[in-house]
């Protein structure tokens, strides 16, 4: 018959084993519901999952479809006029892609056109490569528009994915070092 010592110390080693494989667990809980960090490493600000139907758009630019295809886009959307803060996004997201170097190749432009009036030929010549795009309500609900306006730049992966939203005047550094880290660590659009 065990005495109690025995008894003792065995309920000591149960209840050790017990904390010791519960304490993942236990981190895990406080960690997720308590503990929240500083800050992020994104410049950009992470959307909410949404599928945008990039597919459902209406080429203006030859070959607008194909450009897109299968790679990460900054998208841009604006009115066909395409003013000088619409001008200074589009080139914004040239340097943007240019900066990207062996993995430029794997990032395209878009611009979303969002009105009826088409841009004039100076602005189709001044847009450098980007496929232009006539916005259907259905690719303009999906992305989301401070006061009405859709006046940031959009980051959406290979799968249609919205991923991240920049400011209407964005950084152009915080671009490169968000996508720079997108590129390298995603095998999408290889």
């Amino acid at each position: 018959m065990p005495n109690d010592k025995s008894v003792t110390r065995a309920r000591i080693k149960l209840v050790l084993l017990l904390l010791l494989f519960s304490s993942p667990f236990a981190g895990a809980y406080v960690a997720f519901y308590f503990w929240k960090p500083a800050g992020t490493v994104n410049y950009g600000e992470l959307m909410p999952t949404t599928i945008v139907p990039l597919a459902n758009m209406q080429g203006v630019s030859p070959g607008a479809a194909e450009a897109i295809k299968d790679k990460w886009v900054l998208l841009t959307v604006d009115s066909g006029q395409c003013e000088a803060d619409c001008q200074q996004k589009l080139y914004l997201t040239r340097q943007v892609r240019l900066a990207q170097g062996k993995h430029m190749d794997r990032v395209a432009r878009g611009y979303v056109i969002d009105g009826g009036a088409l841009p004039s030929d100076e602005v189709m010549q001044r847009l450098d490569g980007a496929a232009v795009f006539r916005g259907g309500p259905d690719v303009l609900k999906t992305l989301p528009a401070v006061d009405g306006q859709h006046a940031h730049v959009y980051l959406i992966d290979p799968l249609g994915n919205l991923v991240l939203r920049y400011p209407a005047n964005p950084v152009a550094k915080g671009m490169i070092k968000d996508l720079t880290r997108l590129l390298t660590v995603s095998k999408l659009g290889l």
